[in-house]
């Protein structure tokens, strides 16, 4: 994901956050996400999310804009799981093995 911030003053920075790699908890009525942007630089991101987001969140999800794109890019989602599930790699450089965690 993509976001924009112009508090570095006149210019316009684009911040990637990979959310594959970020940390999720759940504490109430809350979930926290944090994580690190990978560029320009390695800046923590932390995310809130509560109830009242939810429907503004499904708006979002359920929008004919969002559902084309989606449609279109299924296939990430077929590798995420084949990542995350089936090669258990998802969050590891290039080259780590899952034995080496520390």
């Amino acid at each position: 994901m993509r976001m924009w911030s112009s508090g570095l003053g006149s210019e316009e920075t684009a911040l990637v956050l990979d959310f594959t790699k970020a940390d999720f908890k759940r504490e109430g009525d809350k979930v926290f996400i944090t994580g690190v942007t990978l560029e320009p630089v390695a800046w923590e991101f932390k995310l809130t999310i509560t109830k009242e987001d939810v429907p503004g969140l499904l708006h979002v999800m359920s929008s004919f804009p969002t559902l084309c794109w989606v449609a279109r890019s299924i296939t990430g989602a077929f590798v995420f799981v084949r990542d995350k599930f089936i090669l258990r790699r998802m969050g590891r450089k290039a080259g780590e093995s899952p034995g080496s965690e520390q």
